[in-house]
């Protein structure tokens, strides 16, 4: 029912973005809190396929249901990655390689700014792309760049939460971990330090350490106990005793 009930939202931001309207900064943060919000469950799901296959379970209707849940998550996050570029084309029209007046020199604008600004989007923009198509290397390179170069962007915080995810979409979860960290520590304010602290505990589990896993779940549930992540984490932290 939940995935239902996310397909319908999705469709209709969809929707909303085909009839031609100006995309808004409201309607950029919409998508990443969408996006947020389905890969935190379907890394949820994901743990639980790998725990039925543990179990010995693989190849149950549980594990076939399972899996097939992970597979319109995916393809929901998918969507809503071509709904990002779309939005982000729409709030920057330079990131497409649309002159601005100021590019065009009427008005007096300032030539070498619109430029930078172009660059700016354009590293911002390919670093997310290679993510998008599984280029973790190529993708952080780009964000590390982008960091260098703007670390006073208002999109620094996620270049440096795209960083961490790279390394967690990759299976480099040491490294994963040590990046959320940074990413936590920078913008503690930031909507995904909850997911963070999630997929921190999770990379922890993957490495076979669970007992700190737990202490990082037990801090998600702490500091944030009315979100979707901290109800991951209270399943998780009930799996590892039961694992125990």
């Amino acid at each position: 029912m939940r995935i239902k009930v996310i397909t319908i939202f999705l469709l209709a931001g969809i929707c909303y973005m085909s009839i031609g309207c100006v995309a808004t900064e409201g309607d950029f943060k919409t998508v990443y809190a969408r996006q947020t919000r389905l890969e935190a469950k379907m890394a949820r799901l994901s743990q639980e396929v790998q725990s039925i296959q543990r179990s010995g379970g693989g190849g149950g209707g549980s594990d076939i249901e399972l899996r097939e849940k992970v597979f319109q998550l995916e393809k929901q996050v998918n969507d809503l990655n071509q709904s990002y570029s779309t939005l982000e084309a729409r709030v920057n029209p330079g990131s497409l390689g649309i002159p601005t007046t100021s590019e065009s020199g009427f008005e007096g604008g300032s030539e070498i700014s619109s430029l930078d600004v172009k660059t700016e989007d354009f590293i911002f923009n390919k670093g997310y792309t290679d993510l998008s198509e599984g280029n973790y290397n190529g993708s952080r390179e780009q964000f590390k760049l982008f960091i260098s170069k703007y670390p006073n962007s208002s999109k620094a915080n996620d270049a440096t939460y795209w960083i961490a995810e790279s390394y967690y979409r990759q299976g480099e979860f040491e490294e994963a971990i040590l990046e959320y960290q940074r990413f936590i520590d920078t913008y503690p304010k930031d909507d995904r330090v909850p997911l963070s602290y999630l997929k921190q505990g999770l990379s922890l589990i993957e490495i076979g350490r669970d007992e700190e896993a737990k202490l990082f779940f037990q801090t998600l549930i702490d500091k944030y106990p009315q979100s979707e992540e901290a109800k991951t984490a209270k399943e998780k932290i009930r799996e590892l005793a039961v694992k125990r």
